[in-house]
C-alpha cells in the first residue's frame, strides 16, 4: 500500500507541473520600424532628390527563440488616387535570432507620375519569417512630395533679317515668317501641334515657381490666340508683353520687353533690308 501511496503522490506532481506550463498563443517573430535621425516614419512625407533611410529591426519571438530564416520587403508605388503604378519584391535569407535592414532611398519621378507639389505614395511592407514557418509583418506609407524649385528666367533673341524666316522661336513653338503689310507689326505664330496664349504682365511676376507655373496654366487664366503682333516693325521701341505657349506637353511664359529695328544700307544709302531683333526673358 505504501509503494502504491507513493506513485500516486509522483503522479500527481507530475500533473500539476503539466498543468503550469504556459500556452504560447504568439509564437511568431517580431519586427519593428528602426527610427532616429533621418529614419522615415509612417505617414511621412518626403521630398525628391533627397536622402532617406528605410530601417527594420527583427527578432525571434522571446519565448520560443526559433531562428529567423527570411526577410522579404514589398514595395508598391501608387498615384494619389491609389492606383497602382508599380511593385516589386525582395527576399533575403537570414539566419541567427536578430536582423537588422537598412535602405537608402532616394526618390524620382517616372513618365506616368505627374509633375506636381504630391506626385505619389509608396508603401513598404517587411516580413520576417522563422525557421518554423512563423511571421510577422509591418508597414510603412509614404507620401512622395515634389518641392517647388524657383524659376531661372532667361534671357532670348529673336531675329528676322530681311524676308528670312525669324530664328531663335523653334523652342517655343513659334515661327517668325512675315511682317504684316497694312499695320507693318511682326506676325509671331505657332507652329503644327502649339497652342499660344495672351497672358497678363502682373502674371509674370507672380509666377515664381514650377508649382507656380504649373498652377497658373492648370487654372486656364489666359486667352487662347492665334498669333501675336504687338511688336512694330517699323521703330525700335520697348514692350511690356507676356505670351505663352504649350509645345512637346511644356509650358513657356515669354516676357517681351523689348522690339530692336535696324535698317541696312548698301554704299550708296540704298536700303538693303530691315533687321528686326525682338528680345525679352522667358521661364
Amino acid at each position: 500500500m505504501k509503494k502504491l501511496a507513493l506513485a500516486l503522490v509522483c503522479f500527481a506532481s507530475v500533473a500539476f507541473i503539466a498543468s503550469c506550463t504556459p500556452e504560447i498563443t504568439n509564437p511568431e517573430p517580431s519586427i519593428a520600424v528602426k527610427t532616429g535621425e533621418n529614419y522615415v516614419y509612417d505617414g511621412q512625407t518626403v521630398d525628391i532628390g533627397q536622402n532617406y533611410t528605410l530601417g527594420f529591426r527583427a527578432a525571434s519571438n522571446s519565448q520560443t527563440m526559433k531562428e529567423l530564416a527570411t526577410f522579404k520587403l514589398n514595395v508598391k508605388f501608387t498615384t494619389l488616387d491609389d492606383t497602382e503604378t508599380r511593385t516589386y519584391d525582395s527576399i533575403i535569407n537570414v539566419s541567427g535570432t536578430e536582423y537588422t535592414f537598412e535602405q537608402v532611398l532616394n526618390f524620382g519621378l517616372t513618365n506616368n507620375e505627374e509633375s506636381r507639389e504630391l506626385v505619389a505614395k509608396a508603401i513598404f511592407t517587411a516580413t520576417i519569417t522563422d525557421v518554423d514557418g512563423k511571421m510577422n509583418s509591418t508597414t510603412i506609407n509614404l507620401n512622395i512630395n515634389q518641392p517647388a524649385v524657383a524659376l531661372e528666367p532667361k534671357d532670348f533673341s529673336w531675329v528676322r533679317q530681311g524676308s528670312n524666316p525669324g530664328e531663335g522661336l523653334a523652342e517655343y513653338g513659334l515661327e517668325w515668317k512675315s511682317n504684316g503689310s497694312k499695320e507693318d507689326f511682326a506676325i509671331i505664330k505657332p507652329v503644327a501641334g502649339a497652342e499660344m496664349y495672351l497672358i497678363l504682365p502682373e502674371d509674370w511676376a507672380a509666377v515664381k515657381t514650377d508649382v507656380d507655373k504649373a498652377a497658373f496654366f492648370s487654372d486656364g487664366v489666359y486667352s487662347v490666340i492665334s498669333d501675336f503682333r504687338g511688336v512694330s516693325a517699323w521703330t525700335s521701341k520697348d514692350y511690356d508683353y507676356v505670351i505663352g505657349t504649350r509645345y512637346n506637353g511644356e509650358y513657356h511664359m515669354i516676357h517681351i520687353t523689348h522690339g530692336e529695328v535696324q535698317t541696312i544700307t548698301n554704299s550708296q544709302g540704298q536700303t538693303i533690308r530691315t533687321d528686326i531683333t525682338i528680345t525679352g526673358q522667358s521661364k
